[in-house]
């Protein structure tokens, strides 16, 4: 699979675990929606490029706002409040997808090992083999 694929199923998947969750947990209080989809926002950018987490975030502010903070699907910017919350979703999303990537770059760093680099060493390079002595 190629990565747009993989950005293509964690964009798709994730927007429909947000938009499930938002629509189950519309009778709790906003905070604790907003903190469950935050969640899901987090695990399903954790895997996906740094756009799509973003873009999930974004999706995942509007159902919060739609289903859980109006009430009735209405989805505005009516104040500070829902600039904090689309702030807090899309940061999560776009957190979560570089972290992934650092750690999946750090991960493939490797460091030569000093006893595979003395095992390897040539017979020129050696002190008394025919080498330049020191």
């Amino acid at each position: 699979m190629t990565r747009l694929e993989i950005s293509a199923w964690s964009l798709a998947g994730g927007s429909a675990c947000v938009f499930a969750l938002a629509v189950v947990l519309a009778g709790l209080p906003w905070q604790a929606a907003c903190a469950a989809v935050a969640v899901v926002v987090a695990a399903w950018a954790w895997r996906s490029r740094i756009v799509v987490g973003a873009v999930i975030g974004a999706i995942a502010w509007m159902c919060v706002t739609g289903f859980d903070v109006h009430r009735l699907g209405h989805i505005e910017v009516a104040g500070s409040g829902d600039l904090v919350r689309a702030a807090v979703l899309v940061f999560t999303g776009v957190l979560a997808a570089t972290v992934h990537t650092v750690v999946d770059a750090r991960r493939r760093y490797r460091r030569a090992d000093p006893v595979w680099v003395d095992f390897h060493e040539s017979d020129f390079e050696r002190p008394g083999r025919g080498g330049p002595t020191v």
